[in-house]
């Protein structure tokens, strides 16, 4: 990992939804937002918006989905998504809920590996997330699927 960074952690509302959809369009890794999907954090260098990731709460349930990390090229590898991630988990756990899950490319497995999530075919994934969108969605049927228990 390159040298830590200073940054801050931001909440996201609105205001930042241009930004954010740039982030998400740019990274390839969905299409813009019409409006913010759960709680969402970016992170500000030098007066812009460099890195996001949201939240997406499964109603009833106690399981949440990572949604949206997203990091410049020119800012990975300084520590930005670890942390948001951390934050994200942090979260979650103070409003109860007990396994995160996540869709992403193969290519990102030991990344969320080294932060405690497990790849899990989606035939055995757990009930509480087994049917939501983003597991059975054509879209992002290339992906794995990681879950964490917090």
């Amino acid at each position: 990992m390159g040298e830590k960074m200073d940054f801050t952690i931001h909440k996201a509302d609105k205001r930042h939804l241009v930004d954010i959809n740039r982030l998400i369009v740019d990274m390839k890794i969905g299409e813009p937002m019409n409006e913010l999907n759960g709680p969402f954090w970016f992170v500000r260098i030098d007066n812009r918006i460099v890195a996001c990731a949201g939240l997406e709460f499964i109603p009833d349930q106690k399981a949440a989905v990572l949604a949206h990390l997203a990091v410049e090229k020119e800012f990975r590898r300084h520590g930005i998504g670890s942390v948001l991630i951390e934050h994200r988990t942090d979260f979650a756990k103070r409003k109860g809920v007990e396994i995160l899950a996540l869709a992403t490319m193969y290519y990102l497995f030991n990344f969320y590996k080294k932060r405690g999530f497990k790849t899990c075919p989606r035939k055995n994934l757990p009930e509480t997330v087994k049917n939501y969108w983003m597991f059975t969605a054509q879209r992002y049927k290339k992906c794995a699927v990681m879950i964490r228990e917090i």
